[in-house]
C-alpha cells in the first residue's frame, strides 16, 4: 500500500482527497474525477479514507502518484459537542430552514433524557447571544484535536485539501480543522443533493464548493455565507452513467437474471432505513397483498430493493410470497474501527449498472424522499412517494411526512414529478393508475431532471475535476 513518506517521484503539487464514505468512493474515485486529476503529471494525490486499510481499495486505485492514508473515525468530546450544538441552533435561527428544525424537534421528541429540557433552554439562550456564527465556527474548530494529521500536513505540504462532505461526516472534521489551522485552502466536492439545506449541523467552512445545480449554489450563498464566485456548478457526478446513455441489458434478460417474470409488470420498492421509517412492514405487506390479489390492474410483481442502511434479514420472509423478490445488490468495503456501518457500502460500476437497469425496466418506483426519485425520472419511470405511517396522526417531526417539507425536496412535489400516497389504498390506486398510463407526469419528470442535474451530458465528473484543477491554479500557481 502506498503511504506518504515512501519513495515517490517529486511533483510540484499535492492534493489531499478525502473519501470518507462508500458513495464518495463511487463518485470521486470510480468515475473520472481521480483519473482526470492524475492526467496532470505535476500533481500527486493523497487519498485519505477509512478504507485505506482494505487491500482491495488500495489495489484498485494504485498509481505511481497516488498515496493512501487512513481517515480515522472522529468521536467529538464533550466541549466540542456543546459548541457544535450551539452552532447548529444559531444556524437554524439565522436561516429559518424547515428541514433542520424538524430534525431538531424529532431529536427532542425521541430523546427521553430528563435533563434535555434544561439543556434546550440553555442552548437556546446561548445561541441568541450577540456572537456571530463565524465566531462559533472558530470556537468549534478550536475544540477539535489536530495532532493526528499535523505530521501528515508537515510532510506533504498539500496545496489543496478536497473534502467530500465539508464536515457532515464526523471523520472529516479533524482534517478540516487541521487544514484551517495551517492555512491550507479547501474545496468541498461531491456534496449531496440535500446537504446545504437539510442538515441540522451546518457545514464546516471550506474556501470553495462545487455543487450540483443553481439552487444549491443559491443555498451556499444564502445560508452558508459563500461568495458566489467561490461556488461552481458541476452537475450530479453519480448520474453520469445514466445521462451518457450507457447500454443496458434488455428487459426480458434483466428480469430473468433477477428471477422475475418478463410477462408481468415490475413494481420496485426502494426501502428506507428502519430508523427513518419503522413502518416498512406495513408497506411491504400492502404491496405484496396488492400483487397477490391482482389489485394493480395488469399482472404485476414486486421487487424489494433493500437500502444499504437497512437490514436484509428483516425482509427475508417475503421471499416466500408469490411474485415478490428481495435483493440488496451493493458491495461493501473494510474500514477502520468506528466508521458507521452504513458508510462502508461502496457501489461498484456493476452495482450502478444493475441499479440503472432496475430503474429503467421498472414500471413504477415506490420510494421516499431520496435521490432514487431523480434517478427514476432520468429513465422516465413514474415515482410514488410513501407519505403514511403505520401509526396514524404522528407529530410531523416523527412522521415520514416530514421529508416532503424539506426545502430540497419541495420542488419535486410542486413540479408533480413524484406523487405522494397518503394511505395504503391511495398507494395501490396510484400504482394502478401509472401502470395504465405511464406517460402521466412525463413533462414534470423531465423538468425535475433538468433542474436537479443542471447538465444532462454525463460529463459532471469531468467538470468536477476541471473545477478542482481550476482552484488549484488559483491558490497555488505553478511551482
Amino acid at each position: 500500500m502506498g503511504r506518504v513518506g515512501a519513495a515517490h517521484e517529486y511533483v510540484p503539487h499535492t492534493i489531499f482527497l478525502s473519501v470518507p464514505a462508500g458513495h464518495n468512493v463511487a463518485n470521486l474515485l470510480r468515475g473520472v474525477v481521480l483519473s482526470q486529476l492524475l492526467s496532470r503529471e505535476d500533481l500527486r494525490v493523497v487519498i485519505l479514507s477509512p478504507f485505506s486499510i482494505d487491500p482491495r481499495f488500495t489495489s484498485e486505485f494504485a498509481h505511481p502518484r497516488v498515496a493512501f492514508e487512513v481517515l480515522h473515525a472522529h468521536r467529538p468530546r464533550t466541549l466540542e459537542r456543546v459548541v457544535d450544538s450551539i452552532l447548529s441552533e444559531r444556524f437554524l435561527l439565522e436561516t429559518g430552514l424547515t428541514a433542520p428544525r424538524l430534525q431538531r424537534d424529532r431529536a427532542r421528541l425521541t430523546d427521553g433524557w430528563r435533563g434535555r429540557r434544561a439543556l434546550v433552554a440553555l442552548k437556546s439562550a446561548v445561541s441568541r447571544l450577540p456572537v456571530s456564527r463565524w465566531s462559533w465556527f472558530r470556537a468549534a474548530e478550536a475544540c477539535v484535536p489536530r495532532d493526528r494529521y499535523a505530521p501528515l500536513f508537515e510532510r506533504c505540504r498539500p496545496a489543496l485539501v478536497v473534502t467530500a462532505t465539508a464536515g457532515f461526516l464526523l471523520a472529516e472534521i479533524p482534517l478540516i480543522a487541521t487544514a484551517r489551522a495551517r492555512g491550507v485552502p479547501m474545496m468541498g466536492a461531491d456534496l449531496g443533493w440535500d446537504n446545504l439545506s437539510s442538515k441540522y449541523r451546518p457545514i464546516r467552512r471550506v474556501d470553495y464548493l462545487t455543487v450540483w445545480n443553481e439552487a444549491m449554489r443559491d443555498e451556499a450563498v444564502r445560508y452558508h455565507g459563500f461568495a458566489r464566485d467561490r461556488v461552481s456548478v458541476s452537475g450530479a457526478v453519480q448520474f453520469d452513467p445514466y445521462l451518457r446513455g450507457e447500454a443496458l441489458e434488455p428487459r426480458h434478460q434483466f428480469l430473468r437474471a433477477i428471477g422475475a417474470d418478463p410477462d408481468r409488470r415490475l413494481v420496485t420498492l426502494a426501502t428506507p432505513p428502519y430508523t427513518m421509517y419503522p413502518s416498512a412492514g406495513l408497506l411491504v405487506e400492502t404491496l405484496a397483498q396488492a400483487v397477490e390479489r391482482d389489485r394493480l390492474g395488469p399482472p404485476a410483481q414486486l421487487l424489494v430493493r433493500v437500502h444499504p442502511r437497512d437490514d436484509l434479514e428483516a425482509y427475508q420472509a417475503y421471499r416466500a410470497r408469490p411474485h415478490v423478490l428481495v435483493e440488496k445488490p451493493i458491495a461493501r468495503m473494510t474500514a477502520v474501527e468506528g466508521i458507521p456501518p452504513y458508510d462502508v457500502f461502496a457501489p461498484t460500476v456493476a452495482n450502478r449498472q444493475h441499479l440503472a437497469a432496475t430503474l429503467a425496466h421498472s414500471d413504477v418506483l415506490v420510494n421516499f424522499a431520496s435521490t432514487t426519485t431523480v434517478e427514476a425520472c432520468i429513465f422516465d419511470t413514474p415515482v410514488i412517494n410513501v407519505g403514511f405511517d403505520a401509526e396514524p396522526d404522528l407529530p410531523l417531526p416523527v412522521s415520514i411526512r416530514r421529508y416532503y417539507e424539506y426545502e430540497h425536496y419541495r420542488p419535486v412535489i410542486e413540479l408533480g414529478a413524484a406523487r405522494v400516497a397518503r394511505d395504503p389504498d391511495d398507494l395501490v390506486a396510484r400504482i394502478r393508475h401509472y401502470l395504465e398510463d405511464p406517460s402521466e407526469d412525463r413533462e414534470a419528470r423531465q423538468a425535475l431532471v433538468r433542474a436537479c442535474c443542471a447538465f444532462t451530458d454525463g460529463e459532471s465528473g469531468t467538470r468536477v475535476a476541471k473545477q478542482i484543477l481550476g482552484v488549484l491554479a488559483r491558490v497555488a500557481p505553478a511551482a
